[in-house]
C-alpha cells in the first residue's frame, strides 16, 4: 500500500503507536525498567548511541552493563513521525538530555542541576510485527554535548 493509499485515520493510529515508542523508551531509560525497553525493539532492530547495537540481545546487554551511579531525564520534543505504508513509518524526535553521576543519584532526593548533557534527535523507522509497532532503527545525532557531565 503507498502512503497517499493510507486512509487519515490508519495514518493516524499508526503515527500514534510510534509516538508512544519514544515515549516508553524515556520512561523505561530513566527508571531502569530494561525489560521493557528491550521490547519496544524488533528483534533484528539496529540501535545507535555512539556504538552500534544489533538485535535485541545486544541491547538487552548493553542496558545491563549500565552504570547504578546515574540519573537521568530524557526530555522529548518535536516527535514527527511519518507512516509510509500499513506496516512502516519513520520518524525524528528531539532530545534534551539531562544526567547526573555520582552516588548522589542514587537516592530518592533531588540531585544537583546543571546543564543538559546532550541535546540532539534521534531518527527512527518503526516495523509493525506480531506484537505491535517497534523501532527497527534508532539512531541517536548529538548536535550539542556537555562534557563537564560525561562520564569518563
Amino acid at each position: 500500500m503507498a502512503e497517499s493509499d493510507l486512509a487519515p485515520l490508519k495514518r493516524m493510529i499508526i503515527e500514534r503507536a510510534c509516538e508512544k515508542l519514544s515515549v516508553a523508551y524515556a520512561r523505561a531509560v530513566d527508571f531502569r525498567d530494561y525489560d521493557t525497553f528491550v521490547e519496544l525493539f524488533a528483534d533484528d532492530a539496529r540501535l545507535e548511541l555512539g556504538m552500534r547495537l544489533e538485535g535485541k540481545d545486544a541491547i538487552r546487554r548493553s542496558m545491563e552493563g549500565r552504570a547504578e551511579d546515574i540519573r537521568t531525564r530524557h526530555v522529548l520534543t518535536n516527535i514527527s513521525v511519518e507512516a509510509l505504508d500499513s506496516k512502516h513509518a519513520r520518524g525524528i524526535v528531539y532530545l534534551t538530555l539531562y544526567r547526573h553521576v555520582g552516588l548522589d543519584s542514587l537516592r530518592e532526593a533531588p540531585v544537583p542541576s546543571t546543564l543538559p548533557t546532550a541535546v540532539g534527535h534521534y531518527d527512527d523507522t518503526y516495523i509493525l510485527t506480531a506484537a505491535g509497532w517497534r523501532f527497527q532503527t534508532r539512531t541517536l545525532h548529538v548536535a550539542f554535548r556537555n562534557p563537564a557531565t560525561i562520564k569518563a
